[in-house]
């Protein structure tokens, strides 16, 4: 074969892998045949397909820009390696198509195929600004104005505080919730916090005390700049439909979408336990808020992230004290997340009582100020 004939025959075979997925698609495909039943009866792992189709798609877009690069703005000497690096990123991507269908088709076996068209009523919901008045928050995730807990990774700091404000999402009264991650690091005695994400979520209280996932505008930071938007999604938006963050009353082996905006957030909530502790292979009790086998466990997952699940422990009467993530076997790796401390306000960062383990919050304090400086420090 020619030197000059080569672009044809990777875009025939990708075109070829693209197509043969569609067709898959449209014809339901053979392996997991034993699922469907009816028409209309399927929804779940029709989706799942479709998405199958679009991922291959996208797979053979990216490869051809790839070649496009390497015909084009490559020296001819590194044509070859260029080439090569096109085929093992499409390759990659392939893995990573079947792997992500893979995930939501166990989705689809764990929630029914039934479409998510679910809706919510805005007359279910609470006035946020009741919760902890005249109306009983969650006791998993409170909404009450001024709930601030603060999560310790491995050299990560997590804020996370409910602030007055209440804006309209998709019909439904929603507290505004500020979630800001940043990496500390320390030097000569002087700590310096780094913003690594940046979250405005969004969530409301329904009648029965369950708290519901409106939606999030989410900022992901590299080198102090805003690097994608990536997760972001609103009830009533483009199609996508807010979901149960937590339950007031969950049932063991329950399971909800928290929700849902496709190929941007899927994620999924079972309930395994009302009254547990951590095991000794997730690292045992927190340190400075204990289940003592009162928690509430649950397995939270992304299917557009396989193999990367969590178990979550809440406290009733606090909230989300730990999270142990998990590999595609279900086995604890040992990385965790706690929460070090829950105060009434922002100002639980500052107390030295508290225990929040921060190394400087003043510095702390400053990071948070240049992110969100009207939500999180008006008053300063």
């Amino acid at each position: 074969m020619s030197r000059n004939s080569r672009v044809p025959y990777y875009l025939l075979i990708v075109l070829t892998a693209a197509l043969g997925s569609t067709a898959m698609a449209s014809s339901g495909g053979k392996k997991h045949s034993k699922h469907y039943g009816k028409r209309g009866q399927q929804s779940c792992s029709q989706h799942a397909r479709l998405l199958r189709s679009a991922c291959h798609a996208d797979r053979a877009d990216d490869y051809l820009v790839h070649i496009a690069d390497c015909v084009y703005v490559t020296s001819k000497e590194d044509e070859r390696e260029c080439r090569r690096d096109a085929r093992e990123e499409a390759a990659e991507k392939s893995h990573e198509c079947r792997d992500v269908y893979r995930a939501r088709r166990d989705l689809c076996d764990l929630l029914g195929e039934e479409r998510y068209d679910i809706e919510f009523d805005s007359a279910d919901f609470v006035d946020p600004d009741d919760i902890g008045d005249t109306v009983a928050a969650n006791p998993y995730w409170p909404l009450t104005a001024g709930h601030t807990h603060v999560i310790l990774g491995e050299d990560e700091v997590t804020v996370v505080t409910a602030t007055d404000e209440v804006i309209d999402v998709g019909g439904l009264p929603c507290r505004v919730i500020r979630d800001l991650v940043f990496e500390e690091s320390e030097e000569g005695g002087e700590f310096e916090y780094d913003a690594i994400e940046v979250t405005q979520d969004w969530y409301a209280q329904n009648t029965q005390g369950d708290t519901i996932y409106c939606g999030e505008n989410t900022y992901e930071i590299e080198g102090g700049l805003i690097d994608n938007t990536d997760g972001s999604f609103a009830n009533g938006m483009d199609r996508a439909r807010a979901g149960f963050l937590v339950r007031a009353m969950p049932l063991v082996g329950q399971g909800d979408r928290q929700e849902m905006a496709t190929d941007e957030a899927e994620d999924y909530v079972r309930y395994e336990n009302l009254m547990t502790s951590p095991s000794a292979a997730e690292g045992g009790e927190g340190e400075a808020y204990k289940c003592n086998g009162g928690c509430l466990q649950t397995f939270e997952v992304n299917p557009r992230d396989p193999g990367e699940g969590e178990y979550k422990y809440y406290l009733p009467g606090t909230g989300f004290i730990l999270a142990t993530k998990l590999d595609e076997n279900g086995t604890p790796t040992g990385e965790r997340e706690e929460v070090s401390c829950v105060g009434d306000s922002l100002d639980v960062i500052d107390d030295p009582n508290a225990g929040c383990g921060i190394g400087d919050p003043e510095a702390l304090r400053d990071a948070l100020c240049s992110w969100a400086p009207e939500a999180l420090c008006a008053d300063d």
